[in-house]
C-alpha cells in the first residue's frame, strides 16, 4: 500500500496544474512525480494495472502522465480503468458472447438553442456508419430531429451504442444563480446524478428554466434517466462528446455522472472524454478506433492503438489524451 500524504494538494493545486498545462499544451513532468512516482515501484514487472480511481484521479487520465526524460504511462502499461475493485470479479467471470453485430449511433441533434450545433459529428458518424457497415454491422442511426430522448431510451442492448452530441457537467458554481439547462439547483445540489448528462434534439435554452425533468422528451438526458436504460447486452458505449467523463466526485465513490449511469444500466465498458477536445483529432481518433476494433475484436486494444497512432500526428495529450476507457 502505498499512502499519499498530499491529498489536499492532490485534489486542487496539483489538478489545477496538470488541467492548466493540457489545455496549454505544455510539457509537464511535475504531475507524474505526483499522481504516479509513488505507485510504479509497486508495479516491477507488471504490463496489465487495473485502475478503480477516487477523487481527483476520476479528473486526470493516467496515461498522459509523462517520467521525466522517459515515456508516456500510455506506451509503458496496460491501463485499465474499472469503476469498483468488484468489477474484477465480474469481469474475469464474464462469459464470452456472440456479438450481435448492432449498432445504434446518435449524432448532429437539431437542438432548440441550447447548445451551438456540431457539424463534425454528421462527418464523424458517417465515417463510422461506414467502417461498421463494411464490417458487416446493422446500424440504426439517428441524426437531426430524430436524436432525440425518446429515440435514446427505446434502445435495447445494442452491441454498440455511438453517441456524438455535447454533453455537460455542472459544477457547483454552474448551480449559484438558481437552475441551469432546465435542470433545478436545488434538486441538483441533492442528486448528483442530475449533474451531468447529454443534450439531445429539441433541448431548450440554457436561459429557460421552464424545463420538465420528468417528461421523456425535454432533450436533456441526465445521468438518473441514463442510469434507467436496458443496456444488458451492449459491449461497448463511445461517448464523443465534451466532458462527458465528468460527474460529481463524492469521497469513496467515484463519479456519480454518465460513466457510472451507463455501466449500472448494463453496458461492458464505455469511452468518454475529460475535457474539451479539438473536433479534427477526435474525428481521426474514432475513425482509427473502429478500423481497428473491427479488424481485432479487443476493444482495449484497438483503443490504445488509436490512441498511438494519433500521438504521431498530434503529440501533445490534449489531443490523444482526452479520451479514456472504462471497463472491458
Amino acid at each position: 500500500m502505498v499512502a499519499l500524504e498530499n491529498g489536499t494538494q492532490l485534489e486542487t493545486r496539483y489538478a489545477k496544474y496538470y488541467k492548466n498545462t493540457i489545455q496549454q499544451k505544455m510539457s509537464d513532468e511535475f504531475s507524474y512525480d505526483q499522481y504516479w512516482a509513488k505507485i510504479e515501484p509497486l508495479l516491477a514487472g507488471k504490463k496489465t494495472i487495473y485502475l478503480s480511481p477516487d477523487g481527483v484521479y476520476n479528473q486526470i487520465n493516467i496515461n498522459t502522465l509523462k517520467k521525466k526524460d522517459g515515456d508516456y504511462v500510455l506506451s509503458r502499461f496496460e491501463v485499465v480503468i474499472i469503476g469498483n475493485s468488484k468489477d474484477l470479479i465480474s469481469i474475469k467471470q464474464r462469459k464470452p458472447v456472440v456479438a450481435k453485430k448492432n449498432a445504434f449511433i446518435l449524432g448532429f441533434p437539431d437542438y432548440a438553442g441550447a447548445a451551438v450545433p456540431l457539424p463534425g459529428t454528421k462527418v464523424e458518424i458517417d465515417a463510422i456508419n461506414k467502417i461498421l457497415t463494411v464490417a458487416g454491422f446493422k446500424t440504426s442511426i439517428k441524426q437531426g430531429t430524430e436524436a432525440s430522448e425518446t429515440n435514446f431510451k427505446s434502445v435495447k442492448g445494442p452491441q454498440l451504442m455511438h453517441i456524438a452530441t455535447h454533453g455537460y457537467f455542472l459544477a457547483d458554481a454552474d448551480l449559484q444563480g438558481g437552475d441551469a439547462l432546465g435542470v433545478n439547483g436545488e434538486s441538483a445540489k441533492n442528486n448528483p446524478l442530475l449533474r451531468s448528462g447529454l443534450i439531445l434534439a429539441g433541448a431548450k435554452s440554457k436561459e429557460n428554466t421552464d424545463v420538465n425533468l420528468s417528461a421523456n422528451d425535454n432533450g436533456i438526458l441526465t445521468a438518473y434517466e441514463a442510469m434507467n436504460l436496458d443496456l444488458v447486452g451492449t459491449d461497448l458505449i463511445v461517448m464523443s462528446a465534451c466532458e462527458t467523463g465528468l460527474g460529481d466526485v463524492k469521497s469513496g465513490e467515484g463519479v456519480y455522472g454518465l460513466q457510472r449511469a451507463f455501466l449500472v444500466a448494463g453496458a461492458n465498458a464505455m469511452i468518454m472524454s475529460l475535457w474539451k477536445v479539438d473536433d479534427a483529432a477526435t474525428q481521426q481518433l474514432m475513425t482509427n478506433f473502429y478500423t481497428n476494433w473491427t479488424k481485432s475484436g479487443n476493444k482495449q486494444k484497438a483503443f490504445k492503438q488509436a490512441q498511438q497512432q494519433l500521438m504521431l500526428k498530434y503529440k501533445e495529450p490534449y489531443y490523444w489524451g482526452a479520451f479514456v476507457m472504462m471497463g472491458m
